[in-house]
């Protein structure tokens, strides 16, 4: 890969409080120096509902009663998995780390909210911040549609600096960036695109 997108180099899953847990882990075995090793464990409130998750796979969702599977949640397979739950046991954020990207997202009720997140691969790399528009929080989230990233902040190594604020439909509107060049700009987009203001060298 000899660049990455902004828009796709980032994703994870999701970070939140949480309060009043007992511990509950998997049988664990032995590793290479004799210490204990768990490929996860879960801590768990007095209700049994987890509160925290710590796994070295990608693991399910769980949100509004539903169990999602973990092929549906973006991330690599073999990652560092930290996933926190609210009070109904609802993941409400988390931190991944990989061995070329790491993440910590926010969500809303019903999807993502907030992703910061970084990205690397020989010599190129990415870190990004996006803000995501929040749906109606009244719908199921298999209902949910994709929401719109409404604020892009992004460095890359093929695009420089971009600030990107972008309409209700996520198109960018106003875009502030220094490129690879160290050349700055500022501009001004309709809802198709055209440039309709620019300020730049």
């Amino acid at each position: 890969m000899s660049t990455l997108s902004r828009r796709t180099a980032l994703r994870g899953a999701a970070l939140a409080a949480t309060t009043g847990a007992v511990l509950a882990t998997p049988p664990a075995t032995a590793g290479p120096r004799g210490e204990e090793a768990r490929e996860a464990f879960t801590v768990r409130d007095h209700r049994g509902r987890q509160r925290v998750l710590a796994d070295t796979r990608r693991p399910p969702v769980l949100i509004g009663g539903r169990v999602i599977p973990a092929e549906q949640r973006q991330g690599p397979a073999n990652g560092t998995y930290l996933i926190f739950n609210d009070e109904n046991g609802d993941e409400r954020g988390g931190v991944v780390a990989g061995a070329s990207q790491a993440s910590v997202s926010l969500d809303y009720v019903n999807a993502q909210a907030i992703t910061l997140g970084t990205q690397w691969q020989g010599q190129h790399g990415a870190t990004a911040l996006f803000f995501k528009q929040m749906p109606d929080p009244s719908l199921p989230v298999e209902q949910t549609p994709p929401m719109p990233t409404r604020v892009e902040l992004v460095w890359s190594t093929a695009d420089g600096s971009v600030l990107a604020l972008n309409d209700s439909r996520g198109r960018p509107r106003i875009v502030l960036a220094v490129d690879a060049q160290d050349v700055p700009s500022i501009r001004v987009l309709d809802e198709n695109g055209a440039v309709v203001g620019q300020l730049g060298l």
